[in-house]
């Protein structure tokens, strides 16, 4: 009486094609002497699917039908046999469908100390400890976006055909080919830019660009999203400012610091005034004249370094 090891020798040989007509005709002889027994076959194959799935199933049942081609005596086996292996051919060819198609995306997580990642796209991450961030489905085919929980430090490779972007919570960060640093803290978002520019945004429709050396924070809890410090152009003796739907107030805190002025704003209501526009490498002046024509404001110079915006408050 062959044990349970001597069979799951004989039921390997058996769907590798090795087995002989005689052994194949033993098995299905003892699989027909207990339901148990054909349940124990067909669990056995199912895994072998799994495991040797680099065999090549066609062959191996070709393998099994030229043995028993040569015993006429029981050829009645044919038929039994080329049913399990339609059976089974079925199986694997929709285990491999399944496991090419189903993506499922990737997870990275930072413990007690920082991370670094490497993606396939050439994407580098500093990932800070007790951060993470999770790939999209599809990520580097379809797309490359990711979700940000936490903080880490971003050095990507810029791709128009599938731009890089980072869902932290509320608010959306986009590269346009850059090095630039996302910091999260219970209210606040931080993005600092190294190199290159990226576009942060939410989706309100309120949409920030950051060029390099530039900061600027989203404050959860109020949904406000600030720039922080602009960029010095080392190259000349000004400054390149990119204005995207920012309020005054908020424009004219950057102008100070830029700029190392005072500038006030006379009527509060004049605040909230929002302006797009671009400055690349102008002086103060232009700015300024800029900015009222746009507002329909007047800026009256006070001091040398001091200014004030006076007018009514902006239709919006």
């Amino acid at each position: 009486m062959k044990t349970r090891h001597d069979m799951d020798a004989l039921i390997g040989k058996f769907l590798t094609g090795e087995a002989s007509p005689e052994e194949a005709m033993f098995l299905e002889d003892w699989m027909d002497e207990s339901p148990g027994n054909r349940t124990y076959f067909d669990q056995s194959a199912k895994a072998f699917g799994v495991v040797e799935k680099a065999i090549s199933t066609d062959d191996a049942w070709t393998n099994v039908h030229g043995k028993l081609k040569q015993a006429p005596a029981r050829i009645r086996s044919i038929g039994w046999i080329s049913a399990i292996a339609a059976v089974l051919v079925i199986s694997f060819g929709a285990l491999l469908y399944v496991l090419n198609t189903h993506e499922q995306p990737t997870v990275f997580t930072a413990g007690k100390a920082e991370k670094n990642l490497e993606l396939n796209d050439g994407t580098d991450i500093r990932l800070a400890a007790h951060s993470s961030v999770e790939l999209s489905a599809g990520y580097g085919k379809k797309n490359r976006t990711l979700t940000l929980k936490g903080s880490g430090y971003f050095s990507v490779k810029h791709s128009k055909q599938l731009p890089f972007i980072i869902d932290a919570g509320p608010i959306h960060i986009k590269d346009l080919g850059t090095k630039f640093d996302v910091n999260t803290t219970d209210d606040t978002i931080y993005v600092r830019v190294d190199e290159g520019v990226v576009v942060i945004y939410d989706n309100k429709g309120m949409k920030l660009t950051l060029q390099a050396n530039e900061s600027a924070h989203y404050v959860i809890s109020t949904g406000e999203l600030k720039l922080d410090v602009l960029a010095e152009n080392l190259k000349t003796q000004y400054k390149t400012i990119i204005l995207d739907n920012q309020r005054l107030e908020d424009v004219v805190e950057l102008l100070n610091k830029t700029y190392k002025v005072t500038i006030r704003i006379d009527n509060p209501a004049l605040k909230n005034c929002r302006i797009t526009t671009e400055f690349l490498n102008e002086d103060l002046d232009t700015v300024l004249m800029v900015i009222s024509q746009t507002l329909e404001v007047t800026i009256l110079r006070e001091k040398a370094n001091s200014y004030l915006i006076k007018g009514l408050a902006c239709i919006q």
